[in-house]
């Protein structure tokens, strides 16, 4: 388990309408990016939310090719101060070593801690956490940057880019903060009375024109990158590698906000002074030993809390796993469909009877043809008939639905007249029959009708094949007003003259 990305704010003197607001912009930043209807495989949501809750969480898990991210975003109000938590924690899911992506955190979930900054007055050593930077033009101004960075109180770096007002070049963080929103203040000293001011207070050394420092807290040595020495294009990359080190340092550092276990269900209120009882008498455990239970319990939550996130990383990674597994099942499907057509095409070619013995039932061979034979339209009779057929072979049947594409491809480009499909049919090795007989028309017109494009439309042109349980008939209608070929029957012998009833 690793975490590869913290942001932890705390908003003092904060209300009950502060926390609803956090609350609802997390509420819409879930329903538009993981909608609860199309979650993909391998994506999972838990929900922390109660009335009687000061703690709102949400956890996303999301399981890649190697490893699942678990997003966690909190909004907990305590003692009027407004917590947001929000980190990105990586469970590896491969026993291997191999270089791994990048785990930078999603724009949408930057976006929704910036509007949170925005609405709720987030602070830092008594200085609200901005989302943009902050441009410095007089001594005074400089001069409170550097009482800044020596603030006891500081918890997130400051972030100092000296403009080039030398060459006039423009500042790298002109655009604002990008991924570092929440974890930086950042600062544009833009002239040289504003840099004077900030040396003088801060006494950090070497702050020229076209610099950027990073100030830990702390007072740890600042990050510096000189973009005098460097040519254009390598100060964007250069850019990325400063925030980079700034998020994995933030992801080492910002612990886990101790927080309330979630409120029981039932009576039991574990929060009441304990007692116990010894024979007759009752003797109430002292404040200490309360407060030590306490803190025992919220320990033993974080530590629920850590169980839990891992037992739900290792459900999505098996959820991804098997949807994994199931898609390739269907690519191999679709290949050996593939295949099938591909040997009855070559065996029509040559003149043989297909042998091959992968198609189990003529509904499979259906299901075959409607993926493989683009010219031909199924309608919903030949779909339920060939379902209920038994007894023909299906690859012959397959066979003669793969001829009969080849000849509706014809006779849809104009190859061949309405007058030659017999004649393309019986070169295709199809015993065809344009017609039913006068008897079947009047008498069983019924059997041979199909609804199409709202009207009833007689389907006799068929295809013969096989005696007795051999025997199949394929109806088709050739529609010369939409240039389309309608596969309307696929089962038995229809009635016609002679049929007894």
């Amino acid at each position: 388990m690793q975490t590869t990305y913290a942001v932890s704010l705390i908003a003092p003197d904060s209300t009950e309408a502060n926390r609803i607001t956090a609350v609802d912009i997390w509420s819409d930043w879930l329903a538009e990016n993981y909608p609860f209807d199309s979650r993909p495989a391998g994506t999972s949501v838990r929900v922390r939310e109660r009335s009687d809750d000061p703690v709102f969480r949400i956890t996303v898990n999301e399981t890649k090719r190697d490893h699942t991210n678990v997003f966690t975003v909190t909004v907990a109000y305590l003692n009027n101060q407004l917590i947001l938590d929000a980190r990105n924690v990586v469970f590896p899911t491969a026993s291997k070593i191999s270089p791994q992506p990048s785990f930078a955190i999603a724009p949408s979930a930057v976006r929704a801690i910036r509007t949170t900054l925005q609405h709720i007055a987030m602070e830092d050593a008594n200085t609200r956490v901005s989302v943009e930077p902050q441009r410095i033009s007089t001594e005074v101004e400089g001069q409170v940057i550097g009482a800044l960075v020596h603030a006891p109180s500081r918890r997130l770096p400051v972030v100092v880019e000296v403009a080039d007002f030398e060459r006039n070049s423009p500042p790298l963080f002109e655009r604002g903060l990008g991924p570092l929103v929440g974890l930086v203040h950042l600062v544009l000293i833009t002239n040289p009375s504003a840099l004077a001011g900030f040396t003088e207070l801060s006494g950090l050394s070497l702050i020229t024109p076209g610099s950027i420092h990073a100030c830990w807290a702390g007072g740890a040595e600042p990050l510096r990158v000189d973009t005098h020495q460097l040519p254009v294009a390598s100060q964007q990359p250069e850019l990325q590698r400063f925030a980079k080190t700034i998020i994995e340092t933030a992801a080492l550092s910002l612990p886990v906000p101790h927080l309330p276990p979630p409120p029981r269900d039932d009576d039991f209120d574990d929060t009441r002074s304990l007692a116990r009882t010894e024979g007759n008498q009752v003797q109430n455990i002292s404040d200490d030993s309360h407060l030590e239970a306490l803190e025992d319990s919220e320990r033993r939550a974080e530590e629920l809390e850590s169980r839990v996130m891992e037992l739900e990383a290792s459900l999505s990674s098996a959820d991804h796993i098997i949807e994994r597994q199931r898609h390739e099942l269907e690519q191999k499907g679709v290949q050996l469909d593939e295949i099938v057509l591909r040997n009855v095409a070559l065996e029509i070619q040559a003149g043989n009877t297909p042998g091959v013995v992968s198609i189990s039932s003529v509904e499979e061979a259906l299901r075959i043809a409607r993926s493989h034979c683009p010219f031909l339209i199924f309608h919903e009779r030949a779909i339920e008939s060939a379902a209920a057929l038994h007894g023909p072979d299906p690859v012959l049947v397959l066979q003669d639905l793969v001829r009969l594409n080849d000849v509706a491809r014809r006779w849809m480009a104009g190859e061949i007249s309405d007058t030659s499909i017999v004649l393309a049919c019986r070169q295709m090795g199809l015993d065809y029959a344009a017609k039913v007989s006068d008897t079947a028309r009047q008498k069983f017109e019924a059997d041979y009708v199909i609804e199409w494009r709202g009207r009833p439309v007689m389907a006799e042109a068929h295809i013969r094949r096989g005696r007795r349980a051999h025997l199949v008939r394929i109806h088709v209608y050739f529609d010369r007003e939409t240039h389309q070929v309608v596969v309307a029957y696929i089962g038995r012998h229809l009635r016609d003259k002679g049929s007894s009833t």
